[in-house]
């Protein structure tokens, strides 16, 4: 979206990932982080990042979750606060609490639970 309209880019970051779940592999516990995350595997736990969240669609986070983004290719469940974008992508499903500034969802995605937008600034 342009910011002629007031609203910021819908674009996920190209951060580059250095951490990640690979498949095949389980994580338990608590993560705080500023860069970049990447989850092909199995999440369980808090994750408080500033930065990006990509699950992909073998992924499976579950939890509290705090992030700046996140893309949601696989399945999520818990309570999630993203502090600007949430790209939710086909056949990709969370379960529980959303907070966002900025939606982007497409035919086949699910939230099942609550979603709750941020204000815009201005």
């Amino acid at each position: 979206m342009s910011q002629e309209y007031g609203y910021e880019s819908t674009s996920i970051s190209t951060e580059t990932i250095e951490t990640v779940i690979s498949a095949k592999t389980t994580f338990k516990g608590n993560v705080k982080t500023e860069n970049p995350i990447r989850i092909d595997g199995v999440y369980e736990g808090e994750i408080d990042s500033t930065s990006l969240i990509v699950v992909s669609e073998t992924g499976s986070l579950s939890g509290n979750i705090r992030c700046r983004e996140m893309q949601l290719c696989g399945h999520g469940k818990g309570t999630l606060y993203c502090s600007q974008l949430l790209d939710i992508k086909a056949g990709a499903v969370f379960e529980g609490d959303v907070t966002t500034k900025n939606l982007v969802t497409v035919e086949g995605s699910v939230i099942d639970g609550t979603c709750s937008m941020l204000k815009m600034k201005g």
